[in-house]
């Protein structure tokens, strides 16, 4: 037992602490440092972590507050080395056992919670894990915990970011860092700094990433904590890709490395590896990237990490982007989008924001608990210590304290009837808009259905079957299952992102090119804030987009065409040819080959569009939202 005294720890403040636990006999004291040690988990190798594990098994007394937090981080071990089934199995047996009504146990049963809703993430049960943070939430509300309170907000807020809701992930961790005033809740709620600089990042609002970064990379070298140091030095690696500084980009990648090796953490390993194949492919060496990015996504899908799945093959996908692989690129993103759609029904909205709703229902109970017992006590202390006239006044004060509270709670059933009412109303209008689109799904596959009764209708009345019949049935046929597939893609989902219409509209556009090799495409994406679309207005700008490209395909002549997306402000689609142009006064553009259908359904889902000369020679039809 006396060897891991010799062993050097991976910080000075665990060497410090193993110092302290070989020379104390006291056995009291060698069970709280070695707690200590346990929670300077995130700055250890697994084996370390499991060696002192083991000792609390030995050390630490059954039933204790002790013992649930020791087998906490047996949890965490399980879960460090890519076992999360097992992680959360055992958790769920400690919150099964633990006493929850006695105040010793309360911060044992907050740490199993949290360290049960971390392993939920890990594991794609994100709805599992926000479920977690509510109750978190609820019970520091009950037990003036601002330190837990903290904690349940940068969960909520960790969950919420591994799902892309960068600003729901932003609100929550906002209010995690007011909460944080003092060095110690800073050195428990370090990943709020590092978190919230990714999410800015991913939204491309890097002069308050940048802010948050610094932040992170500061605290992580004051308290030693190897996990967020390489956290942070990658998220600021990827930003400085974003402008160029591809030197200090590998300074911090490098950096973060050595962390990493030091600390060791299986689904953070695989973090890196995406980040780093991303690399790869920024400075054209795709081929690393691939490979890279491939043994990524095994070691993924082999420990079923949904979300590190997709990050991972969205840097495959950039290398095969950038290596001219286009047949590898248009499947990765087919990919990309049947695994986004897993982890959408896996964590659905509604069942998210019901939970919300939930907790902040029993918040309002809670006060109402709080402020009615206070009420009882003070009326039982007066009883006795006032005379008469003092009874009387201060009944005529608890009088109307009633009257005030009565008048608060009609008030704020008064709220949850409003907030019923508005969301049986947004019910109300999301059924209109499916019932929208299931008319015209009937619209435009009636036409197709039509075409086909008539063209089996003509292989009966001639001796001789036509050729272009039968081509006609197959046209017709593949125009109907083509039109069905992108109606249900959009009844999926109850919104849609402009990212998700352009990762959808180029899965189109790469199966419709196959048939004209001569013609070349390109997509430029400027998306720098997000943009939600209602599931019959993304139809209705998807439907816009396909006509355009028809129409620029059968009728201009042209030998290349180049679609855009850009948002921030507002947002602006482009779709532009080299053709031959068409009439300058566009008041007069005739409503054939599709244009009244395209002004029709613009007008329908309230955007503008216009048709504009090309220099040299060409047309852009551009589209914008109006709001």
């Amino acid at each position: 037992m006396l060897l891991p005294l010799f062993l050097p720890g991976q910080t000075q403040h665990i060497n410090n602490l193993r110092k302290e636990f070989y020379s104390t006999n006291d056995e009291q004291h060698k069970v709280s440092v070695l707690i200590s040690l346990l929670r300077e988990s995130r700055s250890m190798t697994s084996d370390s972590l499991l060696h002192f594990v083991k000792m609390a098994d030995k050390l630490v007394k059954p039933n204790t507050p002790e013992y649930f937090i020791s087998n906490t981080y047996k949890g965490l071990y399980f879960l460090r080395n890519g076992d999360g089934n097992s992680a959360i199995l055992l958790l769920d047996k400690l919150l099964a056992k633990i006493p929850k009504d006695d105040s010793r146990f309360f911060n044992a049963y907050m740490q199993i919670l949290h360290a049960r809703a971390v392993a939920c993430v890990r594991n794609n049960r994100n709805k599992d894990a926000i479920q977690d943070g509510f109750t978190m939430l609820k019970l520091s509300d009950v037990n003036n915990s601002s330190e837990w309170k903290a904690r349940a907000n940068l969960l909520l807020g960790y969950a919420n970011m591994e799902l892309l809701k960068y600003k729901v992930a932003i609100d929550y961790l906002h209010k995690c860092i007011s909460l944080l005033n003092s060095d110690s809740l800073i050195a428990v709620n370090i990943y709020a700094y590092s978190n919230i600089a990714s999410c800015f990042n991913n939204l491309y609002q890097l002069d308050s990433a940048f802010k948050y970064i610094e932040l992170a990379i500061k605290y992580g070298h004051q308290f030693e904590n190897l996990s967020s140091l390489s956290n942070s030095l990658n998220i600021r690696a990827d930003m400085y890709l974003k402008q160029k500084q591809n030197k200090l980009a590998m300074i911090d990648l490098e950096e973060a490395l050595q962390y990493r090796q030091q600390a060791g953490d299986l689904i953070y390993i695989i973090s890196d590896m995406a980040q780093l194949s991303e690399f790869y492919a920024s400075i054209g060496q795709t081929k690393k990237g691939i490979q890279l990015a491939s043994a990524g996504i095994e070691t993924a899908r082999e420990k079923k990490m949904l979300a590190k799945q997709i990050y991972l093959m969205n840097a495959l996908a950039e290398n095969y982007k950038v290596a001219g692989l286009r047949n590898e690129y248009e499947q990765v993103l087919l990919d990309i989008i049947a695994l986004k759609d897993s982890l959408y029904q896996k964590n659905s909205a509604d069942d998210i924001a019901g939970f919300e709703a939930k907790y902040q229902l029993q918040k309002k109970e809670n006060i109402i608990i709080r402020q009615e017992s206070k009420l009882a006590k003070n009326r039982y202390t007066t009883y006795g210590i006032i005379a008469l006239l003092t009874f009387i006044f201060i009944a005529s004060g608890v009088l109307y304290r009633n009257s005030q509270l009565l008048r608060q709670r009609k008030y704020e059933m008064q709220l949850m009837e409003q907030e019923l009412l508005a969301k049986e109303n947004l019910n109300k209008a999301m059924e209109t808009e499916r019932k929208r689109i299931a008319a015209d799904m009937h619209d435009n596959l009636g036409a197709y259905a039509a075409a086909i009764t008539n063209q089996i209708k003509l292989i009966k009345d001639k001796s001789d079957i036509h050729y272009m019949i039968i081509k006609n049935l197959e046209s017709n046929a593949a125009s109907m299952v083509s039109q069905l597939s992108d109606t249900i893609w959009v009844l999926k989902n109850q919104e849609l992102t402009l990212t998700n219409l352009s990762d959808r509209f180029k899965s189109w556009m790469q199966k419709l090119m196959k048939s004209y090799p001569d013609i070349d495409y390109h997509f430029k994406e400027t998306i720098e804030k997000e943009y939600n679309f209602t599931p019959v207005n993304a139809l209705h700008v998807f439907y816009i987009l396909t006509e355009c490209v028809n129409n620029a395909l059968q009728h201009s002549g042209c030998t290349e065409i180049v679609i855009s997306f850009s948002s921030n402000s507002s947002v602006e689609i482009i779709v532009s040819d080299n053709g031959k142009g068409m009439h300058p006064f566009y008041s007069r553009i005739p409503d054939g080959n599709g244009i009244g259908h395209i002004k029709k359904r613009t007008y329908e889902c309230g955007w503008w569009v216009s048709w504009d000369d090309n220099h040299p020679q060409g047309t852009n039809v551009v589209l914008r939202n109006t709001t």
